[in-house]
């Protein structure tokens, strides 16, 4: 059998806890939201993180700042509608080869592409234990994000924080991994409690459960390349968040400790707020 890491280092632990999972009433506060979803054929994982409360009151602006899956696959009708929102910029998290599939860059509907990769080729899906607990080798695989994507999370950061790029959008090719830690990186850092966060990445989960319905009725085949990895992986389970979060509290004190940590200054972090808070 192999070993449940699938990342070749050694990376801490999981901390033990009792883990502030999302209830069932948090899920539906953050999933019924009538906004909080955008519906797209070319895109099924394409969300809205306004709405989301601070933990002092304050509230993330609507419109402002999206997280999705692989945009590029968005037919012209739809960057039509993204054009309408005033969509300027596209972080792509993905590696260089999956960027070479196509992404998405309009100058002409003012879309601006850039490509930070925060994971590189060190995750190979199909190496995947499936007898392990996809929980505990997920949130391993966010906390490594951490370590090598800090330089592109790092400059995603302080892409965000400036209003000449906003609104923007943030994805990779199925908007739940690589997408849901940039997400709990900024949600956490401006505010946002762990567990609308947990929720809010939880979403993930019932999107790619609805798609690959979607895919085994039309396009059966498209289902190849999801079969290189057990499906457990391909969930979006609350505990992987949640262990994120609390290895992030545990080591830095707070997620604001983290972006510190990898030179993000308290000028930036202001100004993140200051953009993305009503």
């Amino acid at each position: 059998m192999r070993r449940s890491q699938p990342l070749g280092v050694n990376v801490n632990p999981p901390i033990a806890r009792s883990l502030t999972l999302v209830n069932e009433t948090d899920l539906a506060l953050a999933t019924i939201h009538p906004d909080r979803q955008l519906s797209f054929e070319g895109a099924f994982n394409f969300r809205d993180l306004g709405g989301y409360t601070t933990v002092d009151g304050r509230m993330v602006k609507w419109r402002t700042l999206f997280r999705a899956d692989a945009v590029h696959r968005l037919p012209d009708s739809e960057l039509d509608q993204l054009a309408e929102i005033g969509l300027r910029t596209v972080i792509d998290l993905r590696t260089g080869s999956e960027v070479e599939e196509g992404h998405l860059h309009d100058p002409n509907r003012g879309i601006t592409h850039v490509h930070l990769d925060v994971l590189g080729q060190v995750w190979k899906p199909s190496e995947l234990d499936e007898d392990a607990d996809a929980r505990v080798v997920l949130s391993e695989l966010y906390v490594h994000m951490l370590d090598i994507g800090a330089p592109a999370l790092s400059e995603a950061f302080r892409t965000l924080a400036q209003s000449e790029n906003l609104p923007a959008v943030f994805h990779c090719a199925a908007g739940k991994d690589r997408t849901g830690v940039l997400a709990a990186m900024v949600l956490s850092t401006i505010g946002v409690a762990d567990h609308v966060i947990v929720a809010d990445y939880a979403i993930s989960g019932t999107n790619m459960a609805e798609l690959i319905e979607r895919l085994k009725r039309d396009r059966p085949e498209a289902l190849t390349a999801m079969n290189d990895q057990p499906s457990a992986y391909l969930a979006a389970p609350p505990e992987a968040m949640d262990r994120l979060l609390a290895h992030v509290n545990s080591e830095y004190g707070s997620m604001t400790g983290y972006v510190k940590s990898i030179g993000i200054d308290s000028d930036v972090i202001e100004a993140l707020a200051s953009v993305l808070l009503d």
